[in-house]
């Protein structure tokens, strides 16, 4: 109610000061203009104006899910999908989205990659949580054994194994 910052004055006694929008009207972000009223007995009125601005300076929360595993393809690479959704974000007012950093589609190896996701509110203020991805590699290698081998045996009757190693053809992800 701010009929009450209002200094009306009349000739006459008895003006009365009347808002619009009325108080209690429930109002959002932005700007609302205020018209204050006077009026005296006979009815005569004179007017004012005022803005007020309304802002939303409380942060969203947002809620991470626990940590994700993820496996390389067959380059050794992840992909990492779109996590926002499983996201709980929270604000005051409507219009919270969601951001992921490193972004959804980002190529990342083998090991943990921090996975930042950000609430923000049509007023620009913001919360964030993180969780880890912890990728692994879940595919065997391959090998290529050589050909069977031969030997002879030495003068005491023994045969000392080669490293083979080398003739194998090893291959992995």
């Amino acid at each position: 109610d701010y009929t009450g910052l209002a200094t009306p004055a009349d000739n006459c006694p008895g003006v009365t000061v009347t808002q619009s929008p009325a108080p209690g009207t429930i109002v959002s972000t932005g700007t609302t203009a205020i018209t204050l009223t006077a009026t005296d007995a006979s009815s005569n009125t004179a007017s004012c104006n005022f803005n007020v601005v309304v802002s939303d300076n409380i942060n969203p929360t947002i809620s991470c899910p626990g940590n994700q595993a993820g496996s390389v393809d067959s380059s050794c690479n992840f992909t990492l999908p779109d996590y926002t959704g499983l996201a709980t974000p929270a604000d005051n007012c409507p219009g919270v989205t969601v951001t992921q950093s490193p972004a959804p589609g980002t190529i990342v190896s083998t090991g943990t990659t921090v996975i930042t996701l950000t609430a923000t509110d049509a007023s620009s203020n913001t919360a964030n949580c993180n969780f880890n991805v912890v990728v692994s590699d879940a595919t065997n290698p391959t090998i290529s054994c050589p050909g069977d081998q031969t030997g002879n045996v030495n003068a005491s009757c023994n045969f000392t194994l080669p490293d083979y190693t080398g003739l194998a053809t090893p291959a992995d992800n």
